[in-house]
C-alpha cells in the first residue's frame, strides 16, 4: 500500500514538471521557427524565401562580409536557363541588389 501511494506520489511529480517545462519547449520551438535574432536573418531562410519566390534552383549561396556588413549571396538559376545573382542584407533580411543576370 505504501509502495503503491508512493509510485502515484512520484508519478504525479513527473507528470506535473512535464506540464510545467511544456510552454518553455514550446517557446524555444517557437523563437527557432522565426530565424531572425540579434544578428539578424540566417542563410536558409533567405535561400529559401529567394527559391520560393522565383521559382527557380539554387546554384550557389553563400555569407560575406561586404565592408563590414554580413550580406548573403545567392545565385538562382531560372526555368528558362537564366542565371540570377541576389544580395541580400543579413541583418535586415532586405534584397541589395535584386536578381541581376549573368550573360
Amino acid at each position: 500500500m505504501v509502495l503503491r501511494r508512493r509510485w502515484r506520489m512520484m508519478m504525479g511529480l513527473l507528470l506535473a514538471g512535464m506540464m510545467l517545462s511544456l510552454p518553455v519547449a514550446a517557446q524555444r520551438y517557437n523563437a527557432s521557427e522565426n530565424r531572425t535574432n540579434e544578428r539578424g536573418v540566417d542563410l536558409d531562410s533567405t535561400v529559401e524565401r529567394i527559391r520560393r519566390e522565383t521559382g527557380g534552383r539554387v546554384l550557389h549561396a553563400e555569407t560575406r562580409n561586404n565592408k563590414g556588413n554580413r550580406e548573403h549571396r545567392v545565385r538562382i538559376i531560372t526555368d528558362r536557363g537564366e542565371v540570377k545573382r541576389y544580395r541580400v542584407d543579413a541583418g535586415s533580411g532586405k534584397v541589395v541588389s535584386p536578381g541581376k543576370q549573368r550573360n
